[in-house]
């Protein structure tokens, strides 16, 4: 099968002006509906790391954790978010879009070795353990 060219008519041309204005446009507004979508995302990723370090390790420890920030690289499928507890070594919270409860992990780097260290944590316990581990006396 050979594909022509159709023959070009005089009496309608394409507005390609018209045309790539309206393409400017739908981009802008596609744009920004991703923007905005990130911007829930990340609300409720924070949402619910904020929720279950109540649950998990009480009001007071929870709010003694500081501020919850978005993971800026969020794994498909998932809410996380994560809080400095000292430099670094953070808390992370993630959690299934689906529902469910999440995990928490501390993640410690250590800046001699350029190695990390990635620990579980499940009750304020361990959190103080992982703390300890990091370095944190």
């Amino acid at each position: 099968m050979t594909l022509t060219q159709p023959e070009p008519t005089a009496s309608k041309k394409t507005d390609t002006d018209t045309l790539l204005t309206l393409c400017q446009a739908a981009i802008a507004k596609r744009h920004e509906e991703i923007r905005k979508q990130d911007r829930e995302d990340d609300e409720q990723a924070v949402r619910h790391a904020r929720t279950a370090a109540q649950v998990v390790f009480g009001e007071d420890a929870a709010n003694s954790l500081g501020t919850w920030l978005p993971s800026p690289d969020m794994p498909e499928n998932t809410y996380q978010a994560f809080v400095e507890l000292v430099p670094n070594t953070s808390l992370i919270y993630t959690v299934r879009r689906t529902a469910g409860f999440g995990a928490f992990e501390v993640l410690a780097h250590c800046g001699r070795c350029s190695q990390q260290m990635t620990t579980r944590i499940k009750t304020l316990p361990e959190l103080a353990g992982a703390l300890h581990k990091a370095g944190v006396r």
